[in-house]
């Protein structure tokens, strides 16, 4: 098929050798946009751009998606603020670099005198698109969504961009076939009117710009913040649980006008949310900005400390042993979400990112920084054994669970620790234990002599379960460590 690129033709399509479009005449018929993305269907249109799944050809023909600017908009200052708005979102999927859960920016350029960007293909459903063809959300399911998405407005918030349309239109669900509560599965898409911060007020006065029926007040006159976004959220989560949407006509049955307050309770599918949940919503749709959290990281110290409160206990990791050695353990692993983990004392963002990425090395190096942080040895730059003895339960806890759930149970302390045990191994166990060990994790050789150099390791998905994490004092996997660490996480209970 070739592409019509004339963006006011109703046929986009035409049969291949074809020399002028079949409905508008159009000489210049596109098979491949700039020698490399070729177009397959239509995806959708909107304000400013039509949509478009196609095929790079450059990349083994992986999906993608080009949008076209196609601005619906008359005159000149208003067809202006549009481009401006669809260059702006192209230069900020750029700025915000390889996240796990942002498109990634595949290219941008001009054909024809007209825009184009094109980015990840996400496979999957709005949340707006599961609202319709399901029904209300639970309480579960916002608590998940809260625990994916306030990390990646973090993230973006700490790098001065503030999306500024939040709603469940601009949430996707990646379709995959792992358990939903053991992976970051929602996608923040559509930054085309995301804003850039500057200085205090972050975000200069202007044109308003998002969605009525989620914006806020500030947001109305032309400011940004980023409690605009968590406010956002907020509202996204109260319509999810009730399934009452804003109306066209511009009314909203959640919103009592008069009294200039939210009225969600009143109009719960499914019984009541506890009260917890509660204040949390309820503090994230304040009118006023200051008497919101002001930061992702506000919310999930709250979120943490309750679910702290409500289970003081640690979840436990069932001890499972394997006594022929496989390397395929039958694992037991918690499903919670990351606000599910007991309280623990240092930012482990950076590393869930790294291992949500992908990047296995990069995520070794953290965890070892992070060991460094809650032993208090950043400016030794190494741990000793006494460290591990009295090593944080909770801090283990955490960065196991956060390599267990992003290596699909591959890799983590945990698992290495049930590998430890299938082998014979224990505090007392003996050098040939530990060459056995060393061997089916992948850290030696051969059975007996030769050891594997730090440099040498695989860090990859593909490398033998139990290979990953390796924080090891020295160029070499020694085997003190792994005696004191296995020992801690028995005594942690894990």
């Amino acid at each position: 098929m070739l592409y019509c690129s004339n963006p006011s033709c109703s046929n986009s399509f035409n049969p291949d050798g074809n020399n002028f479009c079949t409905n508008c005449g159009l000489q210049t018929l596109t098979p491949l946009f700039r020698n490399r993305f070729r177009v397959i269907r239509l995806l959708g249109e909107g304000g400013f751009s039509k949509t478009y799944e196609a095929r790079d050809a450059d990349r083994m023909d992986e999906p993608c998606v080009i949008k076209q600017f196609v601005p619906q908009v008359q005159g000149t200052a208003a067809v202006e603020k549009a481009t401006e708005l669809f260059k702006q979102e192209a230069k900020r999927l750029y700025e915000l670099g390889e996240h796990p859960q942002i498109p990634r920016l595949v290219a941008y350029f001009e054909q024809d005198k007209r825009l184009y960007l094109v980015q990840e293909f996400i496979e999957g459903q709005t949340l707006l698109e599961e609202l319709q063809q399901q029904e209300a959300f639970s309480e579960e399911k916002i608590h998940q969504l809260l625990a994916d998405l306030l990390p990646v407005l973090k993230f973006i918030h700490e790098r001065g961009v503030i999306h500024r349309d939040i709603k469940p239109e601009n949430i996707m669900r990646r379709r995959s076939p792992q358990p939903p509560l053991l992976r970051r599965d929602l996608i923040l898409i559509d930054f085309g009117v995301s804003k850039q911060a500057t200085g205090t007020v972050l975000g200069k006065a202007g044109t308003m710009v998002g969605t009525p029926g989620y914006v806020p007040l500030e947001q109305m006159r032309g400011q940004a913040y980023p409690a605009s976004d968590l406010y956002s959220l907020g509202v996204t989560c109260i319509r999810l649980i009730t399934q009452c949407l804003p109306k066209e006509d511009g009314s909203d049955e959640l919103y009592d006008a008069l009294n200039s307050r939210w009225v969600w309770r009143e109009h719960l599918q499914k019984g009541t949310v506890s009260y917890q949940l509660g204040q949390v919503l309820d503090k994230l749709i304040q009118d006023y900005v200051k008497e919101r959290y002001q930061s992702a990281d506000e919310v999930l110290a709250v979120l943490n400390s309750q679910q702290t409160l409500a289970n003081p206990k640690s979840p436990q990791i069932p001890d499972q042993h394997n006594k022929q050695g496989s390397s395929q353990l039958p694992l037991t692993v918690t499903s919670s979400p990351l606000h599910n983990l007991t309280t623990v004392t240092v930012d482990y963002s950076q590393l869930e990112y790294l291992l949500a990425a992908g990047r296995w090395r990069n995520a070794n190096e953290e965890t070892l920084n992070v060991m460094l942080k809650v032993s208090g040895r950043e400016k030794q730059g190494s741990l000793y054994l006494e460290d591990i003895e009295k090593f944080s339960c909770q801090d283990l806890y955490t960065i196991d669970q956060l390599w267990v759930r992003y290596s699909n149970r591959r890799f983590g302390f945990s698992v290495q620790q049930q590998i430890w045990q299938s082998v014979g191994g224990s505090k007392n166990a003996d050098y040939r234990i530990w060459c056995r060990f060393g061997y089916q994790v992948g850290w030696m050789r051969n059975k007996m002599l030769k050891h594997i150099w730090f440099n040498d390791l695989t860090f990859s998905i593909n490398a033998p379960t139990g290979h990953l994490p390796c924080v090891e004092m020295t160029t070499i996997v020694g085997m003190p460590w792994t005696y004191f660490l296995f020992s801690r996480i028995k005594a942690c209970g894990m």
